[in-house]
């Protein structure tokens, strides 16, 4: 893979421009994300339907249960749209041969990733963000650039230099802000259908209609109720693709910086140029 035959123009980006270059990459690669997507969310709805029908206290086990095909998700993303970007045609087969290929080492390093993300989880969620902004972009260290297992965390402090960690604290802050408003907005919008349509509330009418044992329904919903878990796992599952690509922008972007592949190609071009009028 070379920089010059990257298909998107290298060059500094802001977070916004990350997010856009994601709205833009999920647009003209819906077809393989799609499919990767259907790999990983239909079975995580599936099987946090099927636990939570045949047992209780399941909030956390449904939410380990998304961490871990999230983590599937990430590597075959990576897999698939990584050497897309540098203008090597991949496919969905491939993306899952090469994640089939690197499979021990991946699930050594998501394993560490996932633990220490779910252990700072407990404090209100946003602590695990400090290990996401140094840890995040295992996938594009192990998959992308194919780095050894024993240099796996050397690529990944190299990648939190120069400033790099303190720009991917705030990046994924802004993503995690980003992702929770888009997912609460289609948990609402699947409750207000499902209880509109097919008169099956599934969470603001049940609470409504609750007068003194509210905190009881409240913790029964959370719980035990598989139409809930479900439909916040799917509500999470949905725009996890375009938050995803743009953690991979985020890389790219750090990359650009750290290594100055921008002004890489300026100094080419520009040699170009004057052997041209030589």
């Amino acid at each position: 893979m070379k920089v010059e035959e990257c298909i998107v123009s290298v060059e500094r980006r802001t977070f916004g421009g990350c997010m856009d270059l994601a709205f833009v990459f999920s647009r003209e690669f819906a077809g393989p994300i799609t499919r990767l997507w259907l790999i990983c969310a239909v079975p995580s709805c599936a099987l946090v339907w099927l636990t939570v029908s045949q047992a209780t206290d399941m909030l956390i086990p449904s939410l380990m249960i998304f961490m871990f095909f999230s983590a599937i998700f990430n590597a075959l993303l990576v897999a698939c749209m990584g050497p897309q970007v540098f203008g090597v045609p991949i496919s969905v087969r491939a993306a899952v041969k090469a994640w089939r290929h690197r499979f021990w080492s991946w699930l050594l390093l998501s394993f560490v990733t996932r633990f220490f993300q779910f252990i700072s989880g407990f404090c209100l969620i946003v602590p695990s963000v400090f290990v996401t902004a140094y840890a995040g972009h295992m996938p594009e260290v192990l998959f992308l650039e194919q780095s050894k297992l024993n240099g796996v965390t050397a690529r990944l402090s190299w990648l939190s230099g120069g400033g790099g960690y303190g720009r991917s604290l705030g990046r994924i802050l802004g993503l995690l802000f980003y992702w929770s408003f888009l997912s609460f907005g289609l948990f609402v919008l699947m409750d207000v259908a499902a209880t509109m349509v097919f008169n099956r509330p599934i969470f603001f009418a049940i609470m409504f209609e609750a007068s003194r044992d509210g905190r009881d329904v409240f913790l029964g919903l959370t719980h035990d109720d598989p139409a809930f878990l479900t439909t916040i796992q799917l509500a999470l599952w949905l725009p996890y693709p375009v938050i995803r690509l743009a953690w991979f922008f985020c890389y790219l972007d750090q990359r650009i910086r750290n290594e100055c592949w921008d002004l890489q190609l300026q100094y080419r071009a520009e040699a170009a140029r004057l052997e041209e009028l030589a």
